[in-house]
């Protein structure tokens, strides 16, 4: 038969036979490429598993605050002048609540009709600003509007600032860059710049006089001067009063926190008339905390399940079908979240509030049911979650026994590192192998190359014996 000669003339193609027969050779790195495979689909299975129980964990790990349980909500009627926000436990009822007075800061300012210049007071020599803050007391409050009393200075020295500068701008950044309690602003009304003093923080408490030797003297009381005084006052420090249900209280902030328990108030406007306020029980968290709860360990027993299933009509199993390890944690899972809990009340365990197992091993909701338990104090349910005292609730109990398969030294993390260790160990044996193979190979090529020149040698033979023969007499 004659072949393509890639030989010495004698037809063999050399190349072709090593490498069919090299084929054959490698066969075995075929079988260890789908062990590899196998090891690798079984990783990243364990990896899906993880992941699920990860989630279930941080789901689990939300119903641990038994604030959730407790929560309140605020509703707050129209036009009312101030706005509400509550804490978990806040005292539930209705309220009627003006805003009588807001909580104002001390503003006064340089005459509207003169520009302030601060040169004026000592020409060549460094000059004071001094701010003594105090309270404004014996003052009243009378259809609404405030009347000063008289100032009383608080405490302490006087803050002291040294002006160098030259101008009423330079004055301006001077205060705002020392720690005086107020702010500098200055305006130009078309006539005069005006320099503007306003305290940094409201209250009764913050008003403020001046003082020193920059020339301006100011100090609180029942006068509030006019636009043309040296300094005049522009606005009076004052308290917030807000009227609750009869009852007024003051604050030196527009942020009345602690008169309703775990209420705070935002003051935003004054009002002539009271306007509603409704504390009620707000359950939106926990339902929502439970609820994704539910969903998280429905999720892992969804991933469990596709994972180990075996499809009996086309005989196809799944990555992890028979793995002793899937079916452990999919039993031992089923066993934390269903399991019954003691010295936590009424509930002990989740169908006791309408979370039930399906025939398919998942969770389901009876919505209505759970409604009513989370506002049934009797039922505890904050206490079946979140735990009381030393005894662990529902929460962490499954978060800790998640621990189990998840955390590093867990069950997920063994066999993950025995299937990264088999992983490796075929890369040691494949590079094995190919190291080999080369060897084959080059064996192969020489053992061919030496019967391909036997076979053209003993073809030169025979073609030179035909042509002696052929030579003789009488031979034919």
């Amino acid at each position: 038969m004659a072949l393509s000669a890639s030989g010495l003339g004698s037809g063999l193609d050399i190349n072709s036979l090593v490498s069919q027969l090299m084929a054959v050779e490698r066969q075995p790195l075929t079988a260890m490429a789908r062990k590899e495979a196998s090891f690798q689909a079984k990783l990243s299975a364990f990896g899906q598993i993880k992941g699920s129980l990860s989630a279930l964990q941080t789901a689990a790990n939300a119903l641990k605050d038994a604030a959730k349980f407790s929560a309140t909500k605020a509703t707050v009627g129209s036009d009312a002048g101030f706005t509400a926000s509550t804490a978990s436990g806040a005292a539930v009822g209705n309220y009627a609540i003006q805003v009588e007075q807001l909580a104002r800061t001390q503003r006064v300012a340089t005459s509207a009709t003169t520009s302030f210049d601060p040169v004026d007071g000592a020409v060549g020599a460094p000059q004071t600003l001094e701010i003594r803050f105090g309270k404004m007391v014996d003052g009243a409050f009378e259809a609404g509007e405030t009347v000063d009393g008289s100032f009383t200075p608080g405490a302490g020295s006087a803050k002291t600032l040294e002006f160098t500068g030259s101008s009423i701008e330079d004055l301006r950044d001077a205060i705002n860059k020392g720690d005086l309690g107020v702010s500098a602003s200055v305006i130009d009304n078309g006539t005069a710049k005006q320099l503007v003093l306003t305290s940094k923080n409201t209250g009764a408490d913050q008003a403020f006089s001046i003082g020193g030797t920059v020339g301006l003297n100011y100090t609180p009381g029942a006068d509030a001067g006019t636009s043309s005084d040296p300094v005049y006052r522009l606005q009076s420090s004052q308290d917030a009063r807000v009227n609750i249900d009869g009852i007024v209280v003051t604050r030196g902030s527009n942020t009345v926190s602690g008169a309703i328990e775990g209420v705070t108030l935002t003051l935003t406007k004054e009002s002539d008339k009271a306007a509603s306020l409704a504390v009620s029980e707000d359950f939106a968290g926990a339902r929502s905390a439970i609820d994704a709860f539910v969903k998280a360990y429905n999720d892992t027993q969804t991933t469990l399940k596709n994972l180990t299933a075996y499809n009996a009509e086309t005989k196809a199993a799944s990555t992890l079908t028979g793995d002793s390890t899937a079916r452990s944690i999919q039993s031992q899972v089923r066993n934390l979240v269903g399991g019954a809990l003691s010295g936590l009340g009424d509930t002990t365990r989740l169908a006791d509030i309408g979370v039930t197992f399906d025939k398919d091993g998942k969770l389901t909701v009876d919505g209505s049911k759970l409604d009513a338990a989370l506002k049934d104090p009797n039922r505890g349910v904050a206490a079946f979650f979140a735990g009381s005292g030393d005894t662990q609730g529902l929460a962490a109990t499954v978060s800790d026994g998640l621990k189990n398969f998840i955390d590093t030294g867990g069950l997920l993390a063994g066999r993950t590192e025995g299937i990264n260790s088999s992983i490796k160990l075929i890369g040691k044996q494949r590079e094995a192998f190919e190291a080999r193979l080369e060897s084959v190979q080059k064996r192969y090529q020489a053992q061919f190359t030496a019967l391909d020149s036997t076979i053209a040698s003993m073809t030169q033979t025979g073609n030179y014996l035909t042509q002696q023969l052929a030579s003789l007499p009488g031979f034919a």
